[in-house]
């Protein structure tokens, strides 16, 4: 079903020095087709059934999705912290993507999220206000920066899981403390980022998270997730709130399988050409799915 937006005031689309970004859009996937886990992604691809209104409030945009089958649904939240030099736009057809699948999105506008004080801002303002529509579940995540903050913001807010995009842990932030043991990760990295690499940053991830999955996409660099849809690492990012924040149990279940668990066909795996790694760690695969 195609996704609706309405947009009110959202201010410069000029982006902050330091932070490019691609007008490349990434087609929208309509179909749904393989099996296990690729039956996963391609659905992950495409837009969810909720609409989505997007508003600029202060120093946060709010993603507030509108479910057209069930007026009195409630939406688990996800709360973003932008990349270095990132704004309010930088990452919008990724979180409005998010939302679609039935997931309040509140993002902190700031272009420096890593203590994760802007997001827990963000995250009370969109309770405040939206407080009456939102469910009990909340996930914290951020690209760069922002996914290092996504630690910290989790610590603050009290959050149930974290999905960090390329997080950088050594350079522009670093994670303060690690995080509750019953705290869900899935962490995402690009093969070839050399700003926020796997290989420099997944040991800070891998001490401050008790139960974890790591996934890196093939032959993507740090600036995939600014592009149209956030590419490869983009669906992944779908996959994952999905798995975490979806209001439909047996969906979020479903997703859950290419997480948690034991491995069986719906597992994340380099069998799928567009995933060069996975790092599921002995918790992760305790867990249930």
């Amino acid at each position: 079903m195609p996704m609706k937006i309405n947009r009110y005031a959202i201010g410069s689309a000029a982006l902050a020095a330091g932070l490019l970004m691609s007008s490349a859009a990434f087609a929208v996937n309509p179909g749904g087709g393989g099996s296990g886990f690729a039956s996963l992604y391609n659905r992950a691809e495409s837009d969810g059934r909720c609409s989505v209104t997007r508003l600029n409030v202060g120093s946060s945009t709010f993603y507030i999705p509108r479910d057209p089958s069930n007026p009195n649904a409630r939406f688990n939240v996800l709360v973003w912290g932008n990349g270095t030099g990132g704004n309010s736009l930088t990452y919008a057809t990724l979180l409005e993507s998010v939302a679609s699948h039935c997931i309040a999105v509140a993002a902190a506008n700031t272009a420096n999220s890593g203590t994760g004080v802007e997001m827990q801002e963000a995250y009370n303002s969109l309770r405040s206000r939206y407080g009456n529509i939102l469910g009990s579940k909340v996930c914290t995540a951020g690209h760069s920066q922002g996914g290092g903050g996504s630690f910290n913001a989790a610590n603050r807010i009290g959050a149930n899981c974290v999905i960090p995009v390329q997080p950088d842990t050594r350079f522009t932030t670093r994670i303060y403390s690690p995080l509750a043991s019953h705290v869900e990760v899935i962490t995402l990295w690009g093969q070839i980022d050399t700003l926020a690499p796997a290989s420099g940053n997944r040991s800070n991830v891998e001490r401050a998270s008790t139960i974890l999955t790591q996934v890196e996409t093939s032959g993507e660099g740090h600036f995939a997730p600014v592009s149209g849809r956030g590419g490869k690492i983009g669906t992944m990012f779908r996959m994952a709130n999905i798995a975490q924040l979806s209001n439909d149990p047996a969906t979020a279940q479903e997703f859950r399988r290419a997480f948690w668990g034991p491995t069986t066909d719906y597992t994340a795996s380099t069998s799928h050409p567009d995933i060069s790694e996975v790092r599921r760690n002995a918790a992760a695969q305790a867990t249930t799915p």
